[in-house]
């Protein structure tokens, strides 16, 4: 049930082959086996890159090189000419490396992006390729020994001066505002890079199909920038699926048809998707929206694909996002713009993997998100945090739909991991309160709450959702805990748009059925799974279900301890 429906350019720096690895000087006595790498942030071509052993070679016009090793790992350091910039070691054939991965942090990697690319003459992030192969490096201000990564991690002052085309400059990085400049005899220019990183994962092969159309639309409207990188992989219904990004030269989003059909429903699609562009657009944040049917923690969270009858399932996306984390992958911030997914079951199972957290307490309309206003809002606000891009999409849909009447009650909130971690202690702690004395304290409680997706005049009543701020409320003069629940839902930067349905809703729910008739209705047997069942979604069997936030906290034990007092 989705919608009601309403680095510049983080350099590619691609590493495979440079002429079989001999074009660097140097040799390897041990023979061995021939490895690729490739280095982004922007193609980078003559790089060099050496190994302990003293084998070097550069890098191509793709960035790519090759090397003759012994073994993997290797580990090898990066140069410009004759300045190191840092150093890595390469785990496998065929590894990517960024300025993000010669540093600590994403910080000291987003300043070593925009020096390599000052060092390359690019300052608004637009080269295809950096090309080294004919800079001189004069001097530097650099101690003997240290490369460009240890200073700018030291917090130092860094002055290279280069030539290159007879013409001399100097790039200069100043801790003091972080800044780095690309400065001639006459004047200095700050360098730019690539700041985010879209990933819109739509998944349209399904009901919403004709939505899909307009929100492509929305998207298109907007001039980008090389600091805002957008791709959408859109799996239609009806027509030819396609990739959609958006030009680095001209702002413009362009479309290109795959040849094959999308199945959205896919882990491995999803999983693919992410690889694939988070590695050749390497940025400092990185979103990743998910469009879609959506219903919470039993949930067709990221795709319902219903050409291949395949369905993308809460435990199977945490299987995508825990898979990218063991390969460095993480999101700045996770979107949905779906239905019912601003659940703290649903938030919990992906809490590890994002800063920030976006998501929808009830349906949402059939239009969904307003993407003219997202992502205009972020190419004028290129350095905007997680926090603030977040609360500039609850914005948007408030500036979107606070005029208009619906006949739901709309709802969007922007959550923290912090937040949902709180929450989830809290309602453990229920657990332990909860007995034969207590019980008429939750049950008096549950009774009162409002229900999300429930109302006397809507027969769609097996969800048994319930605002979680609603039920916590009540019991917050008598237990710690919930009152605890109460402030940080409070906190929560969210909007809350009056519909027709009366409901008064705070931006979070969660499952909870009041007796064992509703919870056999509504799935409670897949909802307790803490390891892998057969469960039933509509006609769809699936294997190897369990719920995460069942297997990570005492919720499901307070219900069903709840279930059996009724």
């Amino acid at each position: 049930m989705r919608k009601l429906r309403l680095l510049f350019l983080l350099f590619f720096f691609l590493l495979p082959a440079c002429g079989g690895g001999g074009s660097g000087g140097g040799s390897n006595s041990s023979g061995g086996v021939s490895i690729s790498g490739q280095f982004l942030s922007s193609y980078v071509e003559g790089l060099k890159v050496c190994t302990d052993s003293g084998y070097c070679t550069y890098t191509d016009a793709e960035g790519k090189f090759q090397l003759k090793v012994s073994t993997l790992p290797v580990h090898v350091t990066f140069f410009v000419n004759n300045l190191e910039l840092g150093d890595y070691t390469l785990r496998e054939n065929n590894e990517t490396v960024t300025p993000f991965k010669l540093s600590s942090s994403s910080q000291i990697g987003d300043i070593l992006a925009r020096f390599i690319h000052g060092m390359a003459g690019d300052t608004e992030g637009t080269f295809k390729t950096l090309n080294f192969s004919g800079i001189k490096v004069l001097n530097s201000n650099l101690p003997s020994g240290e490369s460009l990564t240890d200073a700018v991690q030291n917090g130092e002052d860094v002055r290279v001066e280069l030539q290159s085309n007879g013409k001399t400059y100097s790039v200069e990085y100043h801790p003091e505002d972080r800044s780095v400049e690309l400065c001639t005899a006459d004047s200095c220019q700050k360098v730019n890079y690539r700041q985010w990183l879209i990933l819109v994962y739509m998944a349209a092969d399904n009901s919403l199909n004709s939505f899909a159309s307009e929100d492509l639309k929305e998207m298109a409207s907007v001039k980008f920038t090389p600091q805002v990188k957008l791709v959408v992989l859109t799996d239609f219904q009806t027509g030819t699926d396609q990739i959609s990004e958006s030009s680095d030269t001209t702002g413009d989003l362009t479309s290109q048809p795959l040849n094959y059909e999308v199945d959205s429903g896919d882990y491995q699609t999803l999983k693919n998707f992410v690889e694939q562009y988070y590695n050749l657009y390497p940025a400092k944040n990185v979103a990743l929206i998910l469009w879609d049917h959506g219903d919470g923690w039993r949930s067709r969270s990221a795709a319902i694909d219903d050409t291949d009858s395949s369905l993308l399932l809460m435990f199977q996306l945490r299987k995508v996002l825990s898979d990218l984390n063991s390969e460095g992958i993480n999101f700045s911030l996770i979107g949905f713009d779906e239905c019912l997914m601003g659940m703290e079951e649903v938030l919990y199972d992906i809490k590890d993997f994002a800063d920030y957290f976006v998501a929808s307490e009830n349906e949402e309309p059939g239009t969904g998100w307003d993407y003219t206003r997202v992502f205009s809002y972020l190419v004028s606000n290129p350095n905007s945090t997680p926090q603030q891009f977040g609360k500039a999409i609850v914005d948007a849909y408030k500036e979107a739909y606070s005029s208009l009447s619906t006949d739901s009650t709309l709802t969007l909130t922007l959550f923290s991991k912090d937040n949902v971690e709180r929450i989830a202690g809290d309602l453990n702690r229920f657990y332990y309160d909860l007995n034969s004395d207590t019980f008429p304290d939750f049950q008096s409680a549950r009774s009162s709450s409002q229900q999300v997706v429930c109302s006397e005049n809507n027969q769609n009543c097996s969800y048994y959702y319930v605002d979680l701020y609603s039920f916590a409320s009540q019991l917050s003069d008598k237990y710690p805990e919930a009152a605890d629940i109460v402030n940080v839902i409070d906190s929560l930067y969210k909007t809350v748009i009056p519909g027709s349905d009366g409901k008064d809703l705070h931006g979070i729910s969660v499952y909870f059925p009041a007796n064992p008739d509703e919870a056999n209705q509504s799935g409670y047997g897949c909802y307790t799974a803490e390891t892998p069942v057969t469960c039933t979604f509509g006609n769809k069997q699936v294997s190897g279900y369990y719920n995460p936030f069942a297997a990570g906290t005492y919720w499901d034990n307070f219900l069903t301890e709840y279930l059996s007092l009724e």
